[in-house]
Formats: C-alpha cells, sequence, structure tokens
C-alpha cells in the first residue's frame, strides 16, 4: 500500500517538527521523527490494525505519543493520513 498525506497533515507535521525543534531541540524532532517513522511503517503494514476513530468518520486513529495522533483513511491500495492531531485538545 502507498502511503499519503493530505496537505493538512503535511502542514501539521511542518508546524509540529518546528515546535519541537524550537522548544526542545534538533535531537527531540528528530527522536519523534523517528518515532513517527516507526508507526507509519505500522500502518503501512496493518492498516487496520489501529482503531477506529471517534471524532473523524471512515477514518482510523493511531497513538503516536500520550500527545500525538495520525489520523487516517485506508482506500483502496492507498492510506491517506488526513490530520495530525493533539491529543491533549478537546474536540
Amino acid at each position: 500500500m502507498t502511503i499519503l498525506l493530505s496537505q493538512k497533515a503535511s502542514d501539521q507535521l511542518a508546524q509540529l517538527f518546528e515546535y519541537l525543534e524550537n522548544k526542545y531541540s534538533p535531537a527531540v524532532r528528530r527522536k519523534f521523527q523517528k518515532r513517527l517513522d516507526r508507526f507509519i511503517a505500522a500502518i503501512k503494514l496493518l492498516p487496520h490494525g489501529f482503531p477506529l476513530s471517534e471524532i473523524f468518520p471512515g477514518c482510523r486513529k493511531c497513538v503516536v505519543s500520550p500527545q500525538t495522533s495520525l489520523i487516517y483513511r485506508i482506500e483502496k491500495e492507498v492510506i491517506e493520513i488526513v490530520a495530525v492531531i493533539d491529543n491533549r485538545q478537546d474536540r
């Protein structure tokens, strides 16, 4: 399966990486990016292995860290990451 990032998810990740690098350090950003890459690989391997999202109909939620989740949908041979959300925000 192919993994695609929506423009919204791409923008959200860019903001998150910038925040981690500026607030903490480039090393913290790299560590998070490696963790994120592992979870994206897991989604690609087992796309139905994560629970359905209660907030985003037709999507699944992958918790990457206590603060961050990926919201994605599966369409034929494509997995689209549609959002990167902060788990601490009310929805």
